[in-house]
């Protein structure tokens, strides 16, 4: 299987990136905050501990290394380009189309007897949380909030859309593209 890399894995980075901020900027702004000590952690653990050429050699210190630092830029390009691709999803629908989705997506899953409701009702309290206006709240207050009190279980509402015949075009024919690209690349 092909991977972006070098110069192509930039572009496509950059211009998720680009399409994130027009679309939903200050989301964006706030995500790649968050994410800030994964960043750090990519760019530490892939630059001072990939072998290669080092950087300077003259000090006695750890010095990061060439390659290491190529890898730390394409893997930070490739955590840019998903986190800005998850922002302009979260923008872009309702928190119920996409835990119905992440249910759908999951489903073949209940034959091994995964617990897919388990999974979406996580999913459901992150989007609500990431989506909170004040911030992020503890776990704790998140789960409160969501109880009413009464003893009874809380209703998670879930909107699962009825598949349409174009629905069924537009994957099979990603399907096929994807088959075409495969053998072509590899």
């Amino acid at each position: 299987m092909q991977r972006l890399t070098g110069t192509t894995l930039l572009v496509v980075a950059f211009a998720a990136c680009v399409f994130a901020v027009l679309r939903s900027g200050k989301r964006l702004s706030s995500l790649m905050r968050r994410s800030r000590f994964l960043f750090l952690a990519v760019v530490i653990l892939y630059s001072f501990f990939t072998p290669g050429a080092r950087l300077w050699v003259e000090l006695p210190l750890p010095a990061p290394t060439f390659e290491g630092m190529a890898l730390a830029l394409q893997h930070s390009a490739r955590l840019a380009g998903v986190l800005a691709s998850v922002c302009v999803l979260v923008e872009s629908y309702a928190h119920e189309v996409l835990v119905g989705g992440m249910l759908v997506c999951l489903a073949p899953l209940q034959k091994f007897h995964v617990p897919i409701e388990r999974a979406a009702l996580r999913m459901a309290i992150v989007l609500e949380s990431v989506s909170a206006p004040q911030g992020l709240p503890s776990w704790r207050q998140a789960l409160s909030s969501v109880h009413d009190g009464s003893g009874a279980p809380t209703p998670v509402v879930v909107h699962l859309p009825p598949w349409s015949g174009v629905d069924v075009f537009i994957v099979l024919a990603l399907i096929a593209v994807a088959e075409v690209l495969v053998r072509v690349c590899c």
